[in-house]
């Protein structure tokens, strides 16, 4: 009877073991282009090849390590310049700017880094520069009164509110998108998040600011439909 017991306990350690690594990292999810996500494809057509090269993400770790180091707190983004608009690049040649939370130690530093271009992907490949700063990013929990907002706006997506700051850097503010702005009756996710392992709503943006060096470009561009904002794991 011990050994069976010994048996069974043993084997729910090993199981919630197994829960918990599966479990990986997960975090919050901010990201602005500059060009609009949520659009009619009118819209999106008039500004392709033209717009929406350049683009930030954002990711704060909540819960979980990568390859061994626990992030849970630390931020890291990515400011990035593509060949031309987001989805019609090549995506290997685009430069990035890494941008890692100064809270963070070298071994966090370094598995920050790592962790955003797993996320990244290919557009993060070519990274010109790595930057250490003050970072915050929040992402509000939606309400209520927030669900409701969303049926009744034509069914226009509802993003919590969010903001990302990187100091002397970059930043993200959005908002919901709302009945002030829905344009053409045919509004659609143009585009897929630029990050790997998200699932995030398109929100109104109200400010989009890259001013640091290493890109071809800076760039403010405030005042469009042009964010995500969601949740990433890996």
């Amino acid at each position: 009877m011990f050994k069976a017991l010994c048996t069974l306990c043993g084997a729910l350690v090993v199981s919630s073991v197994s829960v918990a690594g599966a479990a990986g990292i997960q975090g919050d999810y901010v990201e602005a282009r500059t060009a609009d996500v949520f659009t009619g494809p009118c819209f999106s057509n008039a500004e392709a090849f033209i717009y929406g090269k350049q683009a930030i993400m954002a990711w704060k770790v909540t819960e979980g390590a990568y390859n061994g180091v626990e992030l849970n707190g630390l931020s890291v983004a990515a400011a990035l310049q593509a060949t031309t608009t987001l989805s019609e690049d090549k995506p290997d040649q685009a430069s990035a700017v890494i941008i890692v939370d100064a809270n963070a130690n070298p071994r966090q530093r370094e598995a920050l880094i790592a962790m955003a271009r797993e996320l990244g992907g290919k557009r993060l490949a070519n990274v010109v520069v790595v930057k250490s700063a003050r970072i915050s990013l929040k992402v509000e929990a939606h309400s209520v009164a927030d669900a409701a907002e969303t049926q009744a706006a034509h069914g226009m997506p509802h993003a919590p509110r969010a903001s990302f700051w990187a100091a002397n850097l970059a930043q993200i503010v959005t908002r919901p998108l709302d009945e002030g702005d829905h344009f053409c009756g045919n509004e659609v996710v143009a585009y897929t998040p630029l990050s790997k392992g998200v699932v995030a709503v398109p929100a109104y943006t109200l400010g989009n600011q890259y001013k640091g060096q290493g890109l071809e470009s800076t760039w403010d561009d405030p005042n469009c439909r042009s964010s995500y904002v969601g949740r990433f794991t890996l």
